[in-house]
This record gives structure tokens, C-alpha cells and sequence, in this order.
């Protein structure tokens, strides 16, 4: 029996990522006391990013609202500013209450479920 050929290996991970992160498209984000609107890169379960230069520092807490394609779907958040970049910025929720982490866990599955349709529709073309 010849020997196989194929070698597999994972890396360990960095144990950073503490939930899914899902790309929603028309997600945004409007920060109390500010007049913009940012554009969410990402939304998990623990936070969400924001693109573009925003003006915020590192350890700095807003309170926010989640926004999708228009409609509010959650506000009153705490989110405290983790991570900034020239064209990014990461904020953890410091504070969910029951109705908005419904709201995010309901938009982060939506997301999931999708990208498995997606994936399953795909398999099926080339079946």
C-alpha cells in the first residue's frame, strides 16, 4: 500500500477570537452623541466593527445603536472601543441587555444560515 500523500496540519489558534464573526451586509452603526452613521464590518456575539476613520481611542465607551438596512434592531448598547487602525475600529459590548443580545445573535445566525444556503446551493450546481 503506497503511502498517502497528503499532509494536513492546523494551526494552534491564538485564542483571540472569542465568537463567529459574521459580514452582514447593510449593517450600521450610529454612535449617541455623534451625527455619523458608520458602516459595520463585522458583527459577532461579543462586538462589532466599525470601517473608517472614526476618531475614537482605545478604552473609550459609547453607547450605540445597531442598525439593519434602515431599521433599528437594537440600541442602548455600551460597546467599549478595543481596537483602532486608520480605517478600522473594534468595539466588545460592555453591556447587553436581554432584547439587544437577542438581536445580535438573531442577526449573527440569520447570517450563518444564509452562508449555508449559499454553500449548500452552490454544492448542488456541481452535482
Amino acid at each position: 500500500m503506497a503511502a498517502n500523500p497528503f499532509s494536513i496540519s492546523f494551526k494552534p489558534s491564538s485564542g483571540k477570537r472569542a465568537a463567529y464573526r459574521a459580514v452582514i451586509n447593510g449593517l450600521h452603526v450610529k454612535v449617541a452623541g455623534r451625527a455619523a452613521v458608520y458602516s459595520a464590518t463585522d458583527l459577532s456575539p461579543t462586538g462589532v466593527g466599525l470601517s473608517g476613520h472614526t476618531g475614537m481611542r482605545v478604552g473609550e465607551t459609547y453607547e450605540i445603536g445597531l442598525y439593519h438596512k434602515g431599521c433599528r434592531v437594537a440600541h442602548d448598547i455600551i460597546a467599549r472601543v478595543v481596537r483602532v487602525e486608520s480605517s478600522f475600529t473594534g468595539l466588545a459590548f460592555a453591556g447587553l441587555d436581554r432584547r439587544a443580545q437577542d438581536a445580535v445573535h438573531r442577526l449573527v445566525l440569520d447570517e450563518q444560515k444564509r452562508q449555508a444556503e449559499a454553500r449548500r446551493t452552490s454544492r448542488l450546481k456541481f452535482d
